[in-house]
């Protein structure tokens, strides 16, 4: 489930940006939804079971440009025969 939370969280941020939205991942769902309110917060949308939170995503219009990314470095690939 951990890496499929992952994945999900990944193709999201993609979408997100292939739209021209930036995200942001917050790695903080697990330890939230372990406590008490976030276990009421789950049970007040319906959410019941053995659940355990991967992280939260948020979604939106970047403020300006978007960040550059850094160069590549040369030779951290290699190949073996």
């Amino acid at each position: 489930y951990l890496y499929d939370g992952t994945l999900v969280m990944e193709n999201l941020m993609l979408a997100a940006h292939d739209e021209g939205l930036g995200s942001c991942w917050i790695h903080r769902a697990k330890e939230e939804f372990e406590s008490k309110e976030g276990k009421e917060i789950l049970e007040s949308l319906g959410i019941e079971g053995d659940y355990e939170g991967i992280g939260h995503c948020v979604i939106g219009y970047v403020n300006g440009e978007y960040p550059k990314t850094s160069p590549r470095r040369e030779h951290r690939v290699f190949y073996v025969e």
